[in-house]
């Protein structure tokens, strides 16, 4: 707690933004959102007192799964996804469970969220604990609850980029016993926080750069790491600083606004890919409505020559996770499996996503005859499907993914 009390102050008000948000019986705040992760992971060990127990993640996603995972020290089981919905196989989630997995982690990736009714019932079998990943899913909804509500523990990030940022920060949510059980484990693993003033300083530069039209100063620093997968070793755990409570509760109803605009800027792009061709949309189930942080879509080979060069860079295009998680050089020792030899091509298939700002106005429409940079690259290769990537200031406004039946 600092001298006057404030930051203590902010962390109690963000605590009781989140639990008025996601329902959440008891919150933990912490540095990150892979710390969180990491503490939900070590914590669930520790209270199932099997510490040689496996892990359950989902072979393709971010990085930071893995790095969370190798901080807790855990044994990984990986499971796939259906690329076209970025959803759950039941049989392959139900022989998951079945193999006695302490946690089954399930993340809403791009934003897309997932319904885990399911993971919920079948863990319920076995007694694994789910852990919701929504860091990325400010906004989705399911069945007009929050994702990040449905399960014992669920996870969330305030870093660069996530919609609600504070420049770092992170937090644990539980919603049953079980959960506060785990949490308070948890809460025991955390050191104290850093100053924060790097994170502070990022925050700021990111709602100054967060501008379409000036993404490419950002993108051209290599240092930033801007739209890059890295792969991040394992750091202690802490709580948040003492700026990141500030900002994110600060800026808490500015995101909310944000959140509303970028869906339908989502929505509306969406319409026009569907009726381009080389393009194949991600399809929710219909009981729930993505948050847009990303759009992702599937893309033919022609579209995705003309992502990867450099000017497509600059604009905002940019390829997503390049490798499964099995295939990553410090972290594959830890997988007691490998990803179904028939699912995996399509985890490898580089993906570009952007996002959908509310400074993209409305006014601004798709228009097939935009000649951006990338536009003009795609021309070159007779790939008119592109141009729908563009507005007429040629500025990026979705990304796309590979179509997975050209591997």
């Amino acid at each position: 707690m600092s001298r006057n009390g404030r930051p203590a102050h902010a962390a109690e008000r963000l605590s009781a933004l989140l639990r008025e948000r996601y329902g959440a019986k008891a919150v933990l705040l912490t540095d990150s959102g892979t710390a969180a992760l990491t503490a939900a992971l070590i914590a669930t060990l520790k209270d199932r007192r099997e510490p040689a127990a496996a892990v359950a993640l989902p072979a393709y996603g971010c990085y930071d799964l893995a790095t969370a995972a190798d901080g807790a020290d855990a044994r990984v089981l990986l499971y796939d996804l259906d690329p076209h919905r970025l959803a759950l196989d039941e049989a392959q989630i139900d022989a998951t469970l079945r193999q006695g997995v302490a946690a089954i982690v399930v993340a809403h990736f791009y934003g897309c969220p997932v319904d885990l009714s399911l993971v919920n019932r079948l863990a319920a079998t076995t007694g694994t604990i789910v852990i919701e990943d929504a860091a990325q899913a400010l906004g989705a909804t399911v069945r007009d609850r929050a994702a990040g509500s449905q399960s014992s523990l669920a996870v969330l990030s305030f870093g660069r980029g996530k919609g609600l940022t504070g420049g770092s920060g992170g937090a644990l949510l539980a919603h049953d016993k079980a959960g506060e059980r785990i949490l308070n484990i948890a809460r025991e693993l955390l050191g104290e926080a850093q100053r924060g003033w790097v994170e502070l300083l990022a925050a700021t530069a990111q709602f100054v750069l967060e501008r379409p039209n000036l993404y490419a100063l950002p993108a051209a620093l290599p240092f930033l790491h801007l739209g890059e997968t890295i792969y991040r070793v394992p750091r202690p755990l802490r709580r948040p600083t003492r700026a990141s409570c500030s900002v994110v509760a600060g800026t808490w109803l500015l995101a909310e606004r944000e959140t509303e605009v970028r869906q339908r800027n989502g929505e509306r792009l969406l319409r026009e890919l569907r009726a381009q061709p080389g393009f194949e949309t991600i399809v929710p189930p219909g009981h729930t409505r993505p948050g847009y942080l990303r759009l992702p879509v599937l893309a033919s080979p022609i579209v995705r020559r003309a992502v990867a060069e450099p000017a497509a860079r600059r604009l905002g295009v940019m390829a997503g996770y390049p490798r499964v998680l099995c295939d990553l050089e410090r972290f594959g020792e830890r997988c007691l499996n490998r990803c179904p030899p028939a699912r995996r091509a399509p985890l490898y298939a580089p993906d570009a996503r952007a996002p959908c700002k509310s400074r993209l106005r409305a006014a601004e429409s798709v228009d097939s005859e935009s000649r951006g940079s990338v536009g003009r690259a795609a021309s070159r290769r007779q790939d008119r499907p592109l141009r729908a990537l563009m507005d007429r200031r040629g500025r990026t406004i979705c990304f796309t993914r590979s179509r997975p039946d050209t591997y």
